[in-house]
């Protein structure tokens, strides 16, 4: 950014601003310009092309904004810079003993949604159920609820076994579900899911007390605050014995120690959060361990893995839980992302 040009509008000094980021080799330049613009004109990025495109920048702000695109350039986080992360339309306080959340995170946590969210809700005509494949017609009944308050034609329920039937009828598997975040960091994936099941009743557990007590500030402000319970402690060493959950998700350390990380990671991120042994895997082999312990009947455990551990984990879990029902959900880049065991 030239010293010599004494005012600078919002869609001028992104430009540059870009330029000079891109020369840094950083990932996204201009949404880095863009973000780090509007936190310091308290707006957001629409607003720099709309109402505050024609503004000038006073002294103040363009002395705010140098400051923060040279930590920019030299490879600070812009959750770092900013103190805050959004995740999944939260926003979500970070400091130095939480990892910042992931896009990756929203995995795990939209698996876990659509273990625990109740199907739709839909009216059957009978006519044309019937008239569906018998295949399809049972993938229907396990997949879908018929709408309480109404009767189910006679022609349906003629069409229908004794095992459909009570399939149809059956309330939702998970009406009061429990669930425990183990490394829950920020609070991310406990406070969203809080939010988008209100009837769950949820536990986190983190070994860093520094760290529990910004996901309690995160989930305060974010009025999730009555439904999780917070427990300091080493997985389920924190928790009381013969407790019991329906879900277990965890997003444990699984970087090898000899990885190579970029400097944002490796500068910022706290090592407890990170390094999960030689092999990056020792996190899951305490929690697979111990599992079984704390899971109810038909539980699910859900793990976020790192690139090209998904089969390694699914080894782990298929030796403890023979009979476990593994799947692997991709994350936007197509990697195996989650690990899901229905024990």
């Amino acid at each position: 950014m030239s010293a010599e040009i004494k005012e600078w509008q919002p869609l001028a000094l992104i430009k540059v601003t870009a330029q000079f980021l891109a020369s840094k080799d950083l990932a996204s330049p201009r949404l880095d310009a863009e973000v780090l613009l509007a936190a310091v004109l308290d707006c957001s990025r629409l607003d720099l092309y709309a109402q505050k495109s024609a503004t000038a920048l006073t002294a103040a702000q363009l002395t705010a904004y140098r400051e923060f695109i040279r930590r920019r350039a030299d490879r600070e986080p812009v959750s770092r810079i900013l103190g805050k992360k959004e995740f999944m339309n939260y926003e979500f306080a970070v400091s130095p003993a939480v990892l910042s959340p992931r896009p990756e995170t929203e995995i795990l946590v939209e698996q876990t949604l659509r273990l625990l969210s109740p199907a739709p809700k839909v009216k059957k005509s009978a006519a044309v159920f019937q008239a569906l494949d018998l295949q399809v017609r049972e993938f229907l009944v396990k997949q879908t609820d018929v709408e309480r308050g109404g009767v189910l034609p006679q022609e349906l329920l003629n069409s229908l076994d004794a095992t459909e039937v009570k399939a149809i009828a059956a309330p939702p598997p998970f009406a009061a579900p429990r669930i425990l975040d183990l490394g829950c960091g920020s609070g991310c994936v406990a406070i969203v899911l809080a939010k988008k099941i209100p009837a769950a009743q949820i536990t986190a557990v983190d070994i860093s007390p520094e760290a529990l007590t910004l996901a309690r500030q995160n989930a305060e402000r974010l009025g999730a605050g009555e439904q999780i319970k917070w427990a300091v402690g080493d997985w389920f060493g924190a928790l009381p014995a013969g407790e019991k959950f329906d879900v277990i998700a965890a997003n444990p350390p699984y970087v090898a120690r000899a990885e190579e990380l970029p400097p944002e990671v490796k500068n910022y991120d706290p090592p407890l959060a990170l390094f999960g042994g030689d092999d990056g895997l020792d996190a899951y082999r305490a929690i697979v361990a111990r599992a079984g312990e704390f899971l109810a009947p038909d539980g699910y455990l859900l793990f976020e893995v790192g690139a090209g551990q998904a089969t390694a984990v699914s080894a782990l879990i298929k030796q403890k839980f023979p009979a476990a029902a593994l799947e692997l959900t991709p994350d936007y880049a197509g990697i195996e992302r989650v690990v899901t065991a229905k024990i």
